[in-house]
């Protein structure tokens, strides 16, 4: 998990404690334990969404977006969104920087 996707789980993370603690952290460990998962396992499991980077994108729960990279035997996930932001769309018409936020 690369710093940025930490980073980008954290407004998901803001969000569901609006409603809940308990389900905002219930919901962390379950998308690190199906991240950890799917992707060790199968690592070329995601569409691949852009295909100049190799970045593929798996769906967690219908709704949120796990970008990642799949480089020297390591799976680097890029960045997490919800599906009903935005930012998807950029993604696909541009592209992520994976050199950038692979350190």
């Amino acid at each position: 998990m690369t710093q940025t996707a930490s980073e980008s789980l954290w407004p998901i993370y803001l969000y569901h404690s609006d409603y809940s603690q308990d389900y905002a952290e219930a919901f962390q460990y379950e998308i690190d334990r199906f991240i950890l998962e799917h992707l060790s396992s199968n690592p070329l499991l995601g569409h691949l969404y852009h295909e100049p980077r190799g970045i593929r994108r798996l769906i967690f729960q219908k709704r949120y977006n796990i970008y990642y990279t799949f480089r020297d035997n390591t799976v680097f996930v890029l960045l997490v969104f919800d599906g009903r932001m935005g930012i998807n769309q950029d993604i696909e018409e541009h592209g992520i920087d994976t050199d950038k936020l692979i350190k």
